[in-house]
C-alpha cells in the first residue's frame, strides 16, 4: 500500500511539473521560458553543424528578447555595448535549458524554434550593476522640423543638428523625427500620436525659414547674407501639452549663398534651442515618482503586454523596468499624478479585468496581475 501511494505522489508531481511547463511558466526565482527561432544557411555536407548554428541562433534569439524587455519602456538607456559584450556573447550562461521543437529544411535555410528557460533575473542583474558606469539612464526627446530656404524645402537638417549640438551634453536620448509639412504644424497630434509610439517622452517641432536679406550699401562684396526666423515649441508626447516656446532671427554670411542660408538656419535654431532648455529640465523632473510592483507576471509576453498597458497611460511620463524575478516585474514610475492611491486607481479603473490591488502607500504600489 506504502509503494502505490509513493507511485501516486511521483506521478502527481510529474504531472504537476509537465503541466508548468506547457503553460510556459518557469520555476520561481529562475527565470521564464521563452520561445525563440532562427534560420541559418542549410548545408547539406555537415547537417549536425548546421543544426548547431540553428540551435545557437535561436538561443542567441532568446536572450536577446529578455534582454529587450528591460530597455522597451519610454525610458530607454544607451546598453547596446553592454548587452553585446556581457549578455549576447555568453548566451549559454544565461539559458537553463532548452529543448528543440521544430527544425526543418526551409528552401536554401535551416528553421529552429526552440522553447528555452532564460535566467532573467541574472540578465537584469547585469544591467541593473552596469547602470552606474556603463549605461546611462536618458529621457526620449524627438527632434522634427520644417526647414525652408526662401520658402523652398532644405533638406539638409541645419536645424535639426544645432539643436542636437546644444542638447547633446543634457540627459537625453535625441531621436530623428520626420520632416513636418504646413498641416503638422497646424495640427501636431498625429506627428504626437507616432513619437509616443516611437517612445518619445517629448517632442522638439522647428519650422524654420531663411530668406536673402539685402543690404543697402554702396561697398561691393561677394559675401551673400541670409536672415532665418525660427518658431520652437516642445510638447508632452503623453498629454499633448506646451512644455516649452521659443523663436529667434539669425543671419548668416557666407561667399556661396546655399551656406549662408544653413549658416542663418543653424544659429537660428542654436539660439531658440539655449532658450528651451531650463523649461524642458523642469518639464522632466516635474513628476512625482512611485514605485510599481505586479505579481505573477509569469512570462516575457505577459511582462510586454504589461509594459503596453504603462505606455497607454497618459498620467505616466516615464517608467523603467528596474528588475525581474520570481514572475514579478519592478517598475521605477514618474508620473503627473497626486498620490499612489490615485495612481493605482486609475490603472485599475481602465484595466479592472487585470489587475488586482495587494498594497498602496505613500510611494509604493503592489498590483496582481490576472
Amino acid at each position: 500500500m506504502k509503494n502505490t501511494f509513493k507511485l501516486f505522489v511521483f506521478a502527481a508531481a510529474i504531472f504537476a511539473v509537465a503541466g508548468c511547463a506547457s503553460l510556459g511558466i518557469g520555476p520561481k526565482g529562475e527565470g521564464e521560458y521563452v520561445y525563440a527561432e532562427s534560420l541559418v544557411p542549410y548545408n547539406d555536407i555537415d547537417l549536425d553543424s548546421t543544426k548547431k548554428e540553428g540551435i545557437a541562433a535561436a538561443q542567441r534569439a532568446a536572450v536577446e528578447q529578455v534582454a529587450g524587455v528591460f530597455v522597451s519602456a519610454t525610458t530607454t538607456v544607451d546598453h547596446s555595448q553592454v548587452v553585446q559584450s556581457q549578455i549576447l556573447s555568453k548566451t549559454d550562461g544565461f539559458i537553463r535549458r532548452y529543448n528543440v521543437t521544430k527544425s526543418y529544411r526551409r528552401g536554401d535555410q535551416w528553421y529552429t524554434r526552440i522553447k528555452a528557460l532564460v535566467l532573467v533575473k541574472d540578465i537584469s542583474d547585469v544591467i541593473k550593476e552596469s547602470s552606474d558606469s556603463a549605461l546611462v539612464k536618458k529621457t526620449n526627446v524627438m527632434v522634427a522640423s520644417r526647414e525652408l530656404i526662401a520658402d523652398n524645402a532644405s533638406y539638409t537638417q541645419d536645424c535639426k543638428q544645432a539643436v542636437y549640438k546644444q542638447l547633446k551634453d543634457s540627459p537625453y536620448y535625441l531621436m530623428n523625427g520626420d520632416a513636418l509639412s504646413q498641416s503638422n504644424l497646424d495640427d501636431p497630434s498625429p506627428v504626437m500620436d507616432k513619437a509616443r509610439y516611437e517612445g518619445a517622452r517629448f517632442i522638439i517641432m522647428a519650422d524654420v525659414n531663411s530668406a536673402p536679406l539685402n543690404m543697402l550699401t554702396s561697398v561691393t562684396t561677394p559675401f551673400k547674407t541670409y536672415r532665418a526666423s525660427v518658431n520652437m515649441r516642445v510638447y508632452s508626447t503623453k498629454n499633448y501639452g506646451i512644455v516649452a516656446t521659443a523663436s529667434s532671427q539669425q543671419s548668416g554670411l557666407d561667399p556661396v549663398e546655399s551656406i549662408a542660408a544653413q549658416k542663418a538656419i543653424a544659429a537660428a535654431c542654436e539660439a531658440a534651442t539655449k532658450d528651451i532648455l531650463e523649461p524642458l529640465k523642469s518639464a522632466v523632473n516635474s513628476a512625482r515618482t512611485f514605485n510599481l510592483k505586479v505579481t505573477d507576471v509569469n512570462s516575457i509576453d505577459r511582462l510586454r503586454d504589461l509594459q503596453t498597458i504603462l505606455k497607454d497611460l497618459r498620467e505616466l511620463e516615464d517608467f523603467n523596468l528596474t528588475r525581474y524575478s520570481n514572475s514579478a516585474a519592478y517598475f521605477e514610475i514618474q508620473a503627473n499624478i497626486k498620490s499612489a492611491d490615485e495612481l493605482a486607481a486609475k490603472i485599475i479603473r481602465q484595466y479592472n479585468a487585470r489587475f488586482t490591488v495587494e498594497a498602496v502607500d505613500t510611494q509604493n504600489i503592489v498590483l496582481k496581475l490576472m
